[in-house]
This record gives structure tokens, sequence and C-alpha cells, in this order.
């Protein structure tokens, strides 16, 4: 099956090579998907947003006439629409987010970082606020939300000095984020989850009010959901001092089924607090996330 140039762009293969953030999200936005504009809320606000083509129909006081006087083409004027609303992603940068296995183009983290960069950029073309938390057992990044392009640089190089490093100490973390929630706010958490999945509900239960968003992303290399190696292999935990050795087709079969299993036990934990959860892997295209984000960005707002 043959990709269209948009899935190509939108695929992390061919997006690995971009080191800059700030490029790596427009190429992705505004080159990948054109059609994502639609979503973009766009008002009659007091900063000037972008030209558009005129579609018919509209009221003609969209127009921009000095444009058409110069070039003879019709195009409209939109504006940055002030919605007063905020975006927190939060990441999850302990050891283990940075696993590379041998199918995928980029680690774990790297994938999050693609992400999470794409979902700046989105809520700076939409006018919100947006903040970064980032941590594993001590907090590596923590940028308050506020909007403007300059605060948009500031996120955007933040998450380019990410290391995945040390242990996740999800509860301590969620501790000092949840009190300096501000009001309707959503908020992206980008993580393996293979932790901590007793006590992140408990975490996340601010989600119930209606006043807050809150969606779980969870990133998995290939290699952790279905366990291709076909010889003896020893594990090493990433985030401590443990090894175990095994070989993967006698327990390939129990393995899937104990990981779809945990999974869905995931999904149901979350929903029970009003969490929303997707499940997604390290070669997977871009595309299916952002309308993820963006349906529910738009349905609060």
């Amino acid at each position: 099956m043959v990709k269209s140039a948009e899935n190509s762009l939108l695929d992390p293969v061919h997006l690995k090579g971009i080191e800059d953030y700030s490029l790596l999200a427009r190429v992705v936005v505004d080159g990948a998907m054109p059609g994502i504009h639609r979503s973009l809320r766009q008002g009659r606000g007091n900063e000037f947003f972008q030209y558009r083509p005129y579609e018919r129909g509209e009221d003609m006081k969209v127009v921009d006439w000095k444009v058409y006087a110069k070039r003879d083409e019709l195009v409209a004027k939109t504006f940055q629409e002030d919605t007063n609303f905020t975006l927190y992603l939060v990441i999850d940068a302990s050891a283990s987010m940075g696993y590379l296995g041998k199918r995928a183009s980029c680690s774990k983290l790297r994938y999050a970082k693609m992400l999470a960069a794409c979902f700046a950029y989105l809520a700076h073309r939409q006018g919100d606020r947006f903040g970064l938390f980032a941590y594993s057992d001590e907090v590596q990044q923590w940028i308050r939300p506020l909007s403007g392009s300059g605060h948009l640089n500031r996120v955007l190089v933040s998450l380019d000095s990410l290391e995945a490093k040390g242990e996740n100490d999800h509860e301590k973390a969620w501790d000092k984020l949840a009190s300096g929630l501000p009001g309707r706010s959503m908020v992206v958490f980008l993580s393996d989850f293979l932790e901590a999945e007793d006590t992140l509900s408990e975490r996340l239960r601010f989600s119930l009010s209606a006043r807050y968003e809150c969606l779980c992303m969870q990133i998995l290399d290939p290699d952790e959901v279905d366990l291709p190696h076909e010889e003896a292999v020893r594990f090493a935990e990433m985030e401590g001092i443990r090894e175990i050795s095994s070989a993967p087709p006698a327990i390939r079969k129990k393995y899937q089924e104990d990981m779809g299993a945990f999974i869905e036990d995931l999904r149901g934990k979350l929903a029970s607090v009003s969490t929303e959860f997707e499940s997604l892997r390290s070669d997977q295209e871009l595309g299916h996330a952002l309308r993820r984000f963006l349906g529910i960005r738009n349905r609060k707002v």
C-alpha cells in the first residue's frame, strides 16, 4: 500500500530528521494537515491571524479590499480569538521513555516531544495559553501557561532539552502540578503508563470537574506491544536493576494477552475519573493523535 504525501509527512520516519521543533510543528500542522485549519477557532479578535481564500457566499465584510486592488484576488482576513483557555502538556521523561526498538524510528520520548510540539503550536494558533510540565524522579521542566510567539519558542526549546533519565515518580510530580492547575484547562499527559496504574486515577480526579478535560496518551514501542523477538533475550529494567532471561516465542501469546488486558484495565480506571485515553505506537503517524487532541479541545471551548 502506497502512503499518501500527507501520511508520509506525518510518519516518524520522515520527521525524525527534523531537529528544530518549531519547524517540525509547522511541517506537520501547516504542511501535512492543511485540512486541520477548519478546526481552528477564528473570530473577530484584535490580533490578525492570516489570510485565506474567500469562499463564495461569505459576508463580503471579511474581504481585504486592499489585497484585491493590488492582486485582483479575493482573500479573507481572519483573527485569533482569545478563548481564555489553557492547555497543560505533561510529559513523563523517565528512563523507560528512552526505549527504542528495532522497528521504530524514534524513542518513545522523541515521539512524545513531537506530539507535544504540535499540540503547543496548535494552541498558539488558536490563541490559547499553554504550559509544559516534564518530570521523572524530579521535575525537568515546569513552564507556567502563557501565550504568544516568545512563549511558544521557550516551550519548544525546553522540549528539545528533555532527556529520558531516572525513575518516574508520578505521585510526587502530580501532587505538585495538580495543586496549581488553572481553571478551565485541558491537560494532555504523554507517558508509557507502564507503572502506577493503580494510583494514577486518584491523581487525575481533577478531571471529574466540569472545568477540566484530561487526555492520557500512552506511547509504546512496537516491541512492547507484540514481543517480536525470535531468539532468547535478556531483558534489563530501564528504571531499576532487575534482569530476566526469556524465550519470546514461548511466552509471546500470553504476553500479548496480558499487555492487552493491562491496556484495557488502564483505560477503564482512567474512564472512572472522566479521563480520555488513547494508546499509540511510536511508529504510528501523528494524524490520529492530532485529530483526537483537536476533537477534545474544541469540545471544551
